[in-house]
């Protein structure tokens, strides 16, 4: 009995180690694209969307060795007109570039 309890528990606290959010790092010219990019979403501006994702494509079109930017599912849920959860979501990612 204690042992299943045991086990349970090392089982729980796997998983919410395992699901519990990641910093997210961010490069010099990310954290500006992120800059942007939150007021862009408080301002529900398409238009500054746009123009953010177009230099964004650039920046990684310029370095194809580096993984997708952090950045894309912020402005893929901005462009689906979730301007508030995408803010909250640029602001975590700025949140993170803090050492705490």
């Amino acid at each position: 009995m204690k042992i299943g309890i045991a086990f349970a528990s090392i089982v729980v606290l796997l998983a919410v180690w395992w699901l519990w959010p990641q910093r997210v790092e961010l490069n010099e010219s990310e954290y500006d694209f992120a800059m942007a990019l939150y007021r862009v979403c408080n301002q529900s501006s398409d238009e500054g969307l746009i123009q953010i994702e177009t230099l964004l494509d650039q920046e990684e079109q310029a370095h194809p060795s580096q993984e997708p930017s952090p950045l894309r599912p912020i402005i893929a849920a901005a462009k689906s007109g979730q301007w508030r959860d995408a803010a909250k979501a640029c602001r975590q990612v700025l949140d993170d570039q803090v050492e705490h």
